[in-house]
């Protein structure tokens, strides 16, 4: 198994730059211009409150002007000057709406600037790439370890009575029909095929694409079981390919571009780029079809995590000779990727490697800590119920679903 060492020279970093905008608000001015019957209602107009150039007004009959009602005086002011009054009315209507502007923008975010990974890369600097990251955190949405339902349980019962191979015993089953395919999910220590696998995995795309806000990033995939399978199958192609001038441009087996571009499943793009929109790759590895292990690849650490349920079943040299001397894997990368194999982690039993493989996906996509509590080795059987609940509840056709993404891909360079 060549696959811890030759994701490295597949995976692509660049650098992100996101903007973030400020608010910003310039109320207009709006200015009283006259007043009439204010202060000086009752005044009589003067020669000098009409300007130099007005003569004073003389009534025309002053004697009977007494007898008659004294008219209310008009004061004229400069639209150019603003009242204390104005002033005051201007000044609370920009408050107020300088207040709505800061509670709209914190209702809108409550964020703050974060160094980019790539400016921590020794090729990326000088970068002045900020990423804004939440600081709310919404995971998880679902509990994996959640009590099995036990009206969903029994339509999945009934609905496998129904098959006519039901009472055939399990080792004469038809492997197409569905009764053999959950009887083997279901029962502990059974061999986990690649189409058990892949099934989960396509669940937690749908769970992902649905509801991104249950899980610990925005950025992060889901691999198939194909992917590190025909990197086994072809990583001599591979390493056999001429590269160019700067070790570059070395041949990639058939696919390897749409599971880079997240054009795979055709069912649940994502359409998201490795390095540009994907930080975290998480995916299930079978190990000489002997042994399931799950491995999480952070693309800005160039780091990758081997989450392994028996340890006991490859031994530190395989890893080592997986993952090549550190010449060789500078050979084939312009920096070469670090990884490790936690020895903390709960067991699970021979043959339930499998479905803690899967379990181990989901919670660190969910952001969830391996308990020992849920994980314990009685509890294998109860993990496979579950899924089995959940994958006839999400993809009722997963038994009989034949994965064509990469009929097109598999065998491009034989020959």
């Amino acid at each position: 198994m060549y696959f811890v060492s030759c994701l490295k020279t597949l995976i692509g970093y660049y650098c992100l730059k996101w903007i973030f905008g400020y608010y910003c608000i310039n109320p207009s001015c709006i200015l009283q211009s006259e007043s009439v019957n204010g202060t000086n209602a009752g005044r009589k107009s003067l020669a000098e409150d009409k300007g130099p150039d007005v003569p004073a007004a003389v009534p025309a009959d002053a004697s009977s002007s007494k007898d008659k009602a004294p008219e209310p005086s008009l004061v004229l002011l400069d639209k150019n000057q603003p009242t204390v009054s104005d002033l005051q009315k201007k000044d609370a209507r920009y408050q107020e709406k300088r207040d709505a502007a800061l509670a709209l923008c914190r209702a809108k975010s409550d964020r703050t600037r974060k160094f980019a990974a790539s400016q921590q890369s020794p090729y990326m600097a000088n970068s002045t790439a900020r990423v804004i990251i939440s600081n709310k955190k919404l995971y998880p949405g679902y509990n994996p370890f959640a009590p099995i339902d036990n009206k969903k349980f029994k339509e999945l019962a009934d609905w496998l009575k129904t098959c006519p191979h039901y009472r055939t015993a399990l080792n004469k089953k038809p492997h197409k029909s569905r009764i053999w395919w959950y009887q083997i999910l279901r029962t502990s220590f059974e061999w986990l095929e690649d189409y058990h696998i892949d099934a989960w995995i396509d669940v937690l795309r749908m769970r992902y694409d649905a509801n991104l806000q249950h899980f610990r990033s925005d950025r992060m995939c889901f691999l198939d079981h194909l992917f590190a399978q025909q990197w086994r199958f072809n990583f001599k192609d591979f390493k056999d390919s001429e590269p160019d001038q700067n070790g570059l441009r070395r041949r990639l087996h058939g696919g390897t571009w749409n599971y880079y571009a997240g054009t795979i499943p055709s069912f649940c793009q994502s359409n998201k780029v490795w390095g540009t929109y994907i930080d975290d790759i998480n995916a299930p590895v079978n190990f000489a079809d002997t042994h399931w292990i799950a491995m999480w690849i952070s693309i800005p650490k160039r780091h990758i995590v081997v989450f392994d349920s028996i340890c006991s079943s490859i031994s530190p040299e395989e890893l080592d000779v997986c993952a090549f001397s550190d010449e060789q894997r500078a050979q084939y990368s312009l920096e070469p990727f670090t990884y490790e194999r936690p020895a903390n982690i709960p067991p699970a039993r021979a043959g339930d490697c499998g479905v803690y493989t899967l379990k181990y996906i989901e919670c660190r996509a969910l952001g969830i800590k391996f308990s020992k509590k849920d994980f314990a080795k009685a509890n294998g059987k109860s993990m496979r119920d579950k899924m089995a609940v959940d994958i006839f509840q999400e993809l009722p056709d997963a038994h009989e679903f034949k994965n064509k993404d990469m009929d097109d891909n598999l065998g491009a360079y034989d020959g």
